[in-house]
């Protein structure tokens, strides 16, 4: 019979395996690759991360894995340890066992607390996900819904557009104290918007491969107005396309050929890895989309022609920062934000704002 344990180091072959085999189905086949070590970007996505595993005593290899890490963020503008459900896969034939109850029982009964609430997301087009966690199955815990979430792909080619007469430049580290003080005033008029301690920056595992450099300040008449970040997580983190659905496959090279000449995001070849740039760390005063649109030029100027084939960055839809977007050619893909409670519904004590979370710590 499977049991379910704590992941360590010795699990880490076992989880990359996992989470190669089970790819995110829909209208474009997409697995991950956590190579060489899956708590590398484990430790991204929380500050205090918690990998379980399944596994069956006569059987080589994991049968299951999910993730209930902590990390640090804004609810109702102060900070609260709060957990994040991700990863969660089961291989092909351990599929319609009875791994999926234990692994419930194991989260209410050992992770989850009374009366606490967890952060979750679940792509669109991941339809089998959505129907069974939202199916109120006896024993599962209840999904609150909390707002839908765009991840777009932004072209690194840089348009010619007419922004505020803003001064817009890398950080260093003579600005970590105005940085600072600026995200401790806006990030928390978010929900759920991660804390950053930009002293903590190339030193702690939660910004791997994030280096100061690549944020880009804008400044108006001296004042910091806005912070945008560029993150490489390539060294831990990568996106294959395993394939197309037939309709798009076969439209496949007629899109990317009027994305070629429009500027704008191209489709992958099957079999080939997504080059991410992630964008993180979106602040700009007032929520003021202008703001961003001058930080993404930025970063657009920095990186265009480089390895890269896009940027990503992630808005709940509702975020006036993303009429930023306008300004640019993407490609987006939604997902429903839910928060999780074996409990109560915890939505009533929440403050009626958007909310923010990272492409980045997906």
């Amino acid at each position: 019979m499977p049991y379910i344990k704590k992941a360590t180091q010795v699990d880490n072959v076992g989880l990359c395996e996992v989470v190669a085999k089970t790819p995110m189905e829909g209208s474009i086949r997409l697995a991950q690759d956590r190579r060489p070590n899956y708590f590398h970007g484990a430790a991204v996505q929380c500050e205090l991360p918690e990998i379980y595993v399944s596994q069956q005593p006569d059987r080589a290899g994991l049968a299951g894995i999910f993730a209930a890490g902590l990390r640090r963020v804004y609810i109702n503008g102060q900070r609260h340890p709060l957990r994040y459900l991700s990863d969660l896969r089961i291989t092909s034939d351990r599929r319609g066992s009875a791994l999926f109850a234990r692994g419930v029982r194991f989260l209410r009964n050992e992770i989850l607390k009374e009366g606490e609430f967890a952060q979750t997301l679940v792509i669109s087009e991941n339809e089998h996900a959505l129907s069974l966690l939202t199916s109120r199955r006896k024993g599962l815990p209840q999904y609150f819904p909390y707002g839908q979430y765009d991840y777009s792909l932004i072209t690194l080619h840089c348009p010619h557009l007419d922004t505020l007469p803003l001064l817009v430049r890398g950080a260093t580290a003579r600005d970590i104290p105005a940085m600072q003080a600026f995200f401790n005033r806006e990030a928390p008029r978010k929900q759920f918007f991660p804390a950053y301690d930009f002293t903590e920056i190339e030193r702690s595992n939660y910004y791997r491969d994030v280096t100061l450099e690549d944020f880009f300040l804008a400044f108006e008449n001296d004042v910091l107005v806005g912070i945008l970040g560029a993150w490489d997580q390539s060294n831990y983190k990568k996106t294959q396309v395993l394939g197309y659905q037939w309709g798009l496959r076969l439209l496949r090279p007629w899109l990317n050929a009027a994305q070629k000449l429009r500027g704008g995001i191209e489709l992958p070849a099957s079999g080939t890895f997504h080059r991410t740039l992630y964008l993180h760390c979106a602040v700009c005063r007032d929520n003021d989309p202008d703001i961003l649109t001058a930080l993404i030029q930025a970063t657009q100027r920095r990186f265009e022609g480089q390895k890269y084939d896009h940027a990503a960055l992630g808005l709940d839809q509702r975020d006036p920062l993303r009429e930023a977007l306008k300004n640019f050619r993407t490609m987006s893909f939604t997902g429903h934000h839910f928060l999780v409670s074996f409990g109560a519904d915890p939505r009533p004590n929440l403050d009626d704002k958007a909310f923010y979370f990272e492409a980045a710590r997906i």
